[in-house]
């Protein structure tokens, strides 16, 4: 066995005598997906010979806690959030703590904050919009990982690849055949971030880039975690606008919303005008809600699974200093924070096909 030298063993020394990086010892004690079978052995073969535990109880001291993880949203409404509270209270439990959870009005949610923070806690998950005002009352201490907020405003984020997923989403959409995606923008947070990876697509394939219809413009409804612009009247409006671009002669095949439910609005506007989908025009959301599945025709999206972001939340957060570098997939380092990048999936449904030109007759 190792010489101790009189000193409790720390992950590096796990790390040095498996052969592998301490990033992977984090993974494989925080049951992160993707670990080799071969290669788990080995690490947990050198914790077993070196004796090496998680220094818990120095954390609780340092912290001051009592197990207690809390869970602050403006959001407890949402479909998403009861989603993440799923991943999150698995997590919770396998690592033995106790979750105490605070839904509160924006309005109030520095008063719940400071109320929630008062109970001595480990570590706090937010689940909040995303809006500076708010995410300026969910610094800590204690500890706390926001969900989808920028880096720059939190620390420690946990955040899905809006980027990415609405590039896919386009790619998908050109993969088809279309020469061109139009896009129905959002204003709620990762909106924004969506229209990029859509005109990512678009440059990178030579691809025309029309004018993107802005939600912000074509409707005002604000819907619990979304936000003016972002809603099924503005999906209808935008698709009207749509609709008549197309009978005046522009090429209108495939539409990208910025969520699903603009595109449940587009839906209503494309039958309303007797255009069929995807017979006609293409549509795609983003979001992957509850009802995508079960729309007609069902909606091709994109997301990441809320429980998985929770869980991945809850792995940040618990993770030594030491391991946040290896604690989920894709971390972003900038400065003192540290961001989870956490791949979006796509769900390829019946309401994308190809152009009606390539269509087999």
């Amino acid at each position: 066995m190792p010489e101790r030298r009189g000193r409790s063993p720390v992950m590096h020394d796990v790390a040095r005598l498996a052969g592998v990086s301490h990033q992977t010892v984090s993974r494989v004690l925080n049951a992160h997906r993707g670990i080799r079978p071969e290669t788990e052995a080995r690490v947990r073969a050198a914790i077993a010979e070196l004796g090496y535990r998680r220094n818990t109880s120095a954390r609780a001291l340092v912290t001051h806690s009592s197990r207690l993880v809390g869970v602050l949203t403006t959001v407890p409404d949402h479909p998403d959030t009861a989603r993440a509270l799923v991943g999150i209270e698995r997590a919770l439990r396998a690592a033995g703590r106790t979750l105490l959870f605070a839904g509160t009005a924006p309005e109030e949610l520095a008063a719940s904050a400071e109320r929630l923070f008062g109970h001595a806690l480990e570590g706090c998950v937010a689940l909040v919009p995303g809006q500076e005002g708010e995410l300026a009352a969910v610094k800590g201490p204690p500890p706390t990982v926001v969900v989808d907020a920028p880096p720059a405003h939190a620390a420690l984020t946990v955040r899905a690849d809006q980027r990415g997923g609405a590039y896919a989403l386009t790619r998908h959409l050109l993969d088809l055949g279309h020469r061109t995606v139009h896009h129905v923008a959002g204003t709620a947070p990762g909106h924004a971030a969506r229209t990029e990876g859509w005109r990512q697509a678009l440059r990178e394939a030579g691809a025309p880039e029309p004018e993107a219809v802005a939600g912000a413009e074509t409707g005002t409804e604000t819907e619990s975690g979304t936000g003016a612009g972002s809603g099924p009247g503005t999906g209808h409006t935008a698709g009207l606008v749509l609709a008549a671009r197309r009978a005046a002669g522009e090429e209108v095949t495939a539409v990208l919303a910025a969520d699903d439910h603009i595109a449940l609005g587009l839906l209503h506007a494309f039958t309303e005008s007797g255009l069929r989908v995807p017979g006609q025009v293409s549509v795609a959301g983003f979001g992957d809600r509850p009802e995508a599945a079960h729309l007609c025709p069902a909606l091709t999206t994109a997301s990441a699974d809320p429980a998985e972001v929770g869980e991945a939340a809850v792995r940040l957060l618990l993770a030594e200093p030491e391991e946040r570098e290896g604690a989920g997939a894709n971390p972003e380092q900038d400065r003192a924070v540290t961001a989870l990048l956490l791949p979006v999936r796509l769900r390829v449904r019946r309401s994308t096909g190809p152009p009606p030109a390539r269509r087999p007759r």
